[in-house]
């Protein structure tokens, strides 16, 4: 059996990343028959000061179907990452930009690593991810390619949209896999729903997610409608600009933050909403968008993510960001349709997500990495 070695900056027990985390977790869950996955990873969740509770160091924790070894912070120097990737017949890094990454790929380039190195893009770079930070990010790509970290490495990337991406910034020879993200089971649930019209947003607040775009959408509409918000408050300042315009909302919208939501408990969470509104500004699969989907919420989205086929499908919308006046308009007709409507596309949600989840894990182009 292989063994392949997972680089990334949170797993389990930690949540607060979101898809990166449900991405490792997914394929460990989807594969762990076929390959032994060993996860290096920081021993603490996103920005918590506290290493989880009862982890062992220095030696493997079964969680799932993966080998899970925590790392102190400051523990990804080169002599450690060189000495716990010995024996991999691959090293596959989450993301670019980390310590861990640039690290490993330093290694490789002089000559410690001998094995296969692949690096998952995670969305790196978009126009909109790059945009963020630009100047940093740009510095910090011109220094790599000068020490020639991307040599003979392979870019693992989600679809032909974020190849582009990857080959717009790295260079037109980038060699890039294309391997879809694999989404988590979908649950039976049943498909029901209170009379009056719920909206939710679940995602990081932060400005890449848009919250701030959803709430001056709903600030247009004169639909009576319960709008209820989830996600780890990331970045405080765009979280108060978005608190700030949720509350001059007309009495019409009644609106709540409720915190973070359990991993685990995301599915049945939006079994209780009609709709998802995420104009998110880029994803580069989106697994909050499926797990609406299996929850049979119907999601109206940006053109940002690789679910543009949800529409011809008939359980949701895709609308590009610089068209707000039809996000107006579409949710004004969603809360004007009769109950049995929208408990119609919300069936429809949940059964595409069924057979999208069938699909994925058969032909998932994770074989052709690992291979």
């Amino acid at each position: 059996m292989k063994t392949i070695v997972i680089l990334c900056g949170r797993y389990l027990p930690g949540y607060k990343d979101g898809g990166p985390v449900r991405t490792i977790v997914n394929l460990t869950e989807c594969l762990g028959e076929k390959y032994h996955f060993k996860i290096i990873t920081n021993d603490r969740d996103h920005g918590d000061l506290k290493a989880y509770e009862g982890i062992k160091y220095n030696s493997a924790n079964k969680i799932g179907k993966a080998e899970v070894w925590y790392v102190k912070p400051g523990g990804f120097t080169l002599s450690n990452l060189q000495k716990m990737t010995e024996g991999a017949d691959l090293i596959y890094i989450c993301g670019p930009y980390n310590d861990y990454a640039y690290k490993t790929l330093f290694l490789k380039r002089v000559g410690k690593i001998k094995t296969n190195v692949v690096v998952a893009s995670m969305g790196s770079f978009s126009a909109e991810a790059f945009q963020i930070k630009s100047h940093k990010k740009s510095v910090f790509m011109f220094l790599s390619k000068i020490l020639g970290l991307y040599k003979n490495i392979t870019w693992s990337v989600t679809s032909q949209l974020e190849e582009k991406d990857v080959k717009n910034i790295i260079g037109k020879k980038a060699k890039c896999i294309i391997a879809e993200d694999l989404p988590r089971s979908v649950p039976d649930i049943e498909i029901s729903r209170e009379e009056k019209f719920k909206i939710v947003f679940i995602s990081r607040i932060c400005e890449m997610k848009n919250l701030k775009y959803a709430i001056e959408i709903l600030s247009k509409l004169e639909n009576r409608i319960q709008f209820d918000i989830y996600g780890i408050l990331e970045d405080k300042k765009y979280w108060d600009e978005c608190k700030a315009l949720l509350e001059q909302l007309s009495e019409n919208i009644v609106w709540e933050y409720k915190g973070m939501v359990d991993s685990k408990k995301v599915i049945e969470t939006f079994s209780k909403y009609d709709v998802f509104l995420f104009p998110t500004k880029g994803e580069n699969y989106g697994h909050v968008i499926f797990e609406a989907l299996a929850g049979g919420c119907i999601p109206i989205i940006s053109d940002q993510t690789p679910w543009n086929d949800i529409e011809q499908a008939g359980c949701g919308k895709v609308i590009s960001l610089s068209n707000q006046r039809r996000y107006i308009e579409t949710l004004q007709n969603m809360a004007s349709l009769d109950h049995g409507s929208i408990i119609e596309i919300k069936r429809i949600a949940h059964q595409y997500a069924r057979e999208k989840y069938e699909e994925s894990t058969k032909n998932t182009g994770y074989l052709e990495i690992f291979r």
